[in-house]
C-alpha cells in the first residue's frame, strides 16, 4: 500500500496522480498493474489511485472508464460506477478550492 505523503502532493498536480518518482504497487512478480485492465503499468503513465479499491488504475483503464461513462454507463458495472464517482467528487472538490482560492486572491 502506498502511503500518501507532503512530497506527492505538489501545488502544480493533483494529489490523485502518481508522481514518477513514487513506486508503483507491486504484484507478486515485482510488477505494477492496472486494476481495470489487469496489465502492467509502465513507467511514465499518469496513474491515477482509486481509495475505495486500494489500487491504480493505468491511463488505458482511465480511458475505459471514460468511454464507458460517455456511452451512458449502460452495462452493469458497479466498480467502475464507484471509482468513476469517487474521482468525480474528488475532481470537483480540487476545482472548488482553485476557486476559492482564486477569490481569495483576488478579492480582498
Amino acid at each position: 500500500m502506498i502511503i500518501q505523503t507532503k512530497e506527492m502532493n505538489g501545488p502544480a498536480r493533483s494529489a490523485y496522480m502518481r508522481s514518477r518518482r513514487e513506486p508503483l504497487p507491486m504484484t507478486l512478480s515485482n510488477e505494477p498493474w492496472c486494476y481495470i485492465t489487469g496489465k502492467r503499468i509502465v513507467d511514465g503513465d499518469d496513474a491515477r489511485f482509486t481509495h475505495e479499491f486500494d489500487a491504480w488504475v493505468s491511463t488505458a483503464g482511465q480511458n475505459m472508464i471514460d468511454e464507458w461513462v460517455d456511452r451512458g454507463m449502460k452495462t452493469d458495472n458497479p466498480e467502475w460506477e464507484i471509482i468513476y464517482r469517487e474521482w468525480y467528487a474528488q475532481d470537483a472538490a480540487a476545482e472548488a478550492n482553485e476557486n476559492n482560492d482564486y477569490f481569495r486572491r483576488n478579492h480582498k
